[in-house]
């Protein structure tokens, strides 16, 4: 793992845990490099992150401030490229992960005008059914590009596949274009997730580009409303120098 992505997770974790609270400034740059050991380019990329993900804000002559606020209840959020392992830790719940469909297939036109994937590209299609606290909470409809993504074991369909893909293939999801909709759930939704009673899911629909800005996964993601939420850091820049 990177130096910066272990500072931004320490961080991460602070200020969610409220040991740094809304409003508050983080210590100085030096103090921070001194704990870390490290420089302030390595430090200054960390802060990035977390300043993208909606955490800090920077201020200039002031120091960075934050401007995260706790939730009261757990969410699966949407501003960063997190793998369910990853968010269930953050959120302290226990993750299952269901393998209820893997096969090789050919993207067809359908999939591809929809998808940017290139119709008639062999593809991977995988369903899987995703528990917090064996509660179902995510059905996920994934195609990857064979180009790219030869295989998938099963064992790694249940773990965490941007680890497989990762430490495995060394093929990274360097970026991921995404549309949030909310939509009527349908059959699979009512038969595998716990929906009490409701009648609507979440939809992220996901294309992931590797380093080289080539398209190779597509993901449809339905989730319950109680754990579905959408972060948005949008700043306004003037329109005159």
């Amino acid at each position: 793992m990177a130096k910066y992505t272990e500072i931004y997770i320490a961080l991460r974790a602070r200020i969610e845990g409220g040991r740094y609270a809304f409003r508050q400034f983080l210590p100085s740059e030096k103090a921070l490099t001194a704990e870390f050991g490290v420089t302030r380019n390595t430090l200054r990329k960390a802060l990035r992150h977390l300043s993208s993900q909606g955490y800090v804000q920077s201020m200039q002559g002031r120091g960075v401030q934050v401007i995260y606020r706790p939730r009261t209840s757990p969410r699966i959020f949407l501003s960063n490229i997190e793998s369910f392992a990853e968010a269930s830790e953050r959120m302290g719940m226990t993750p299952r992960t269901v393998l209820l469909s893997s096969r090789r297939t050919v993207v067809d036109d359908a999939l591809g005008a929809v998808s940017g994937l290139p119709a008639g590209a062999g593809a991977l299609s995988i369903e899987r059914l995703r528990l917090l606290d064996e509660r179902p909470v995510i059905v996920d409809r994934s195609w990857f590009l064979t180009a790219v993504v030869p295989s998938i074991p099963d064992e790694a369909a249940v773990s965490s596949i941007y680890d497989y893909l990762e430490n495995e293939l060394g093929v990274r999801t360097y970026s991921s274009s995404r549309i949030v909709t909310i939509e009527a759930a349908d059959e699979l939704d009512r038969r595998h997730l716990d929906l009490r009673g409701l009648e609507c899911v979440g939809v992220v629909e996901a294309l992931g580009f590797d380093a080289s800005g080539t398209p190779f996964e597509y993901t449809l993601s339905h989730h319950v409303p109680q754990t579905f939420g959408f972060v948005s850091v949008a700043q306004r820049f003037p329109l005159r120098p």
